[in-house]
């Protein structure tokens, strides 16, 4: 078992260490001013990193998952807004690229490229952690499908040109005959309104979708639902379990970054005549931090492995996530205290730090949930 990373996932990690520190000097425009980090997303379609983990074949740039995160995780450290839109765009196209058919290459490559996003809109008002007590369906009219009902909590909304929606099929209850479609945003009947401004993560927006009798054709269907079949919102999940542990991977990151910042700090901070670092308690401290760090890092990696090697293990998603998302929290809370009053205040980015952190404890799967999960592969059936 060797955990040194090969040549290529070096040299992904030093990319990533030279976009965050071309990125750290804007990170706290886009949450001060809720502004979308443009100048970033431009800067990643020049690189053609858009699109990293996607094949090839459709312009994506072919990297494994663990490439993909370990540039992500570096990114997170300086800018998670901006590590949150590189994550998002290969889950999208990831979906598309593994369930999709001819009709939505075009749409792929754009993805692929930067040009374009696509939102996943999965959660309803009153199907959030349950997602299959969604009610927004589809209906077959001739050669086209008809979308009715509505999503919320949905990330890049504002600015998306498509969205792969989870739907019904048929008129049925739990995961029975729901599937995914594919709806452009300029769709006559799709229609958003903007959330209210979240505690963090201010680059990037939520918004509620509508869709009022929107009209797609039948080459929009992803997943087709069937009735008498949860297939259709079972296949997708392989990567979802995966790109979760991609929400572990950018807290992590997050938190590495603010006890980075820690330690510049306790390094050249004197008080009572010596430096903060010289203090057995804040060391101890700092070696807290640094140990949750590790551990979720072998957590993450070890399921990105997994993914890779083509063993996607939703126990083994749901460990890395709670671990990363939990003890990332704890970071950065710790962070900002060795920082004293001057974490508190925005001059440091501690505090922008704990306002984005807490978010990926709740997205792609909440930690009570995902102890369900757990917990439930560790008993197995009782029935």
């Amino acid at each position: 078992m060797d955990f040194t990373l090969t040549d290529r996932e070096r040299e992904w990690v030093e990319r990533g260490k030279a976009l965050a520190k071309e990125f750290a000097p804007r990170a706290a425009v886009w949450d001060e001013e809720s502004r979308y980090p443009t100048e970033n997303h431009e800067r990643l379609q020049e690189l053609g990193l858009l699109g990293i983990a996607l094949p090839t074949e459709f312009g994506g740039g072919g990297a494994s998952l663990t490439e993909c995160y370990l540039l992500v995780e570096e990114i997170s450290k300086a800018c998670a807004n901006t590590a949150l839109l590189v994550h998002d765009q290969n889950v999208s196209g990831r979906i598309l690229a593994t369930h999709g058919g001819p009709a939505h290459r075009e749409t792929l490559e754009r993805l692929a490229k930067g040009e374009i996003e696509v939102t996943i809109a999965m959660t309803e008002p009153e199907a959030g952690s349950a997602l299959y007590e969604m009610t927004t369906n589809v209906r077959r009219d001739g050669d086209e499908w008809v979308i009715n009902g509505g999503k919320t909590y949905n990330s890049f909304g504002d600015r998306a040109a498509a969205h792969l929606v989870y739907a019904r099929f048929a008129d049925t209850t739990g995961p029975d005959a729901i599937g995914m479609i594919l709806v452009e945003a300029d769709r006559p009947g799709v229609s958003f309104t903007m959330m209210p401004r979240k505690m963090g993560m201010h680059g990037v927006e939520e918004v509620n979708l509508r869709f009022d009798n929107v009209r797609v054709p039948a080459e929009n269907v992803v997943i087709e639902g069937i009735e008498g079949s949860s297939a259709g919102f079972v296949r997708p999940l392989d990567i979802y379990n995966a790109t979760r542990v991609g929400m572990g991977v950018m807290a992590l990151g997050i938190a590495q970054g603010a006890m980075d910042y820690a330690i510049e700090h306790l390094r050249t901070r004197r008080q009572f005549g010596r430096f903060l670092g010289e203090f057995q308690g804040l060391q101890w401290m700092l070696a807290d931090c640094a140990i949750q760090i590790e551990g979720a890092r072998l957590l993450c990696y070890r399921a990105l492995a997994e993914v890779d090697a083509g063993r996607t293990s939703a126990y083994h998603s749901a460990c890395a996530k709670v671990a990363a998302t939990e003890g990332a929290f704890k970071v950065v809370d710790d962070c900002l205290q060795l920082l004293g009053g001057a974490g508190y205040f925005s001059g440091a980015p501690l505090e922008r730090m704990m306002r984005d952190v807490r978010m990926f404890k709740i997205t792609g799967g909440t930690t009570q949930i995902l102890k369900n999960t757990i917990g439930k592969a560790l008993i197995g059936s009782l029935r």
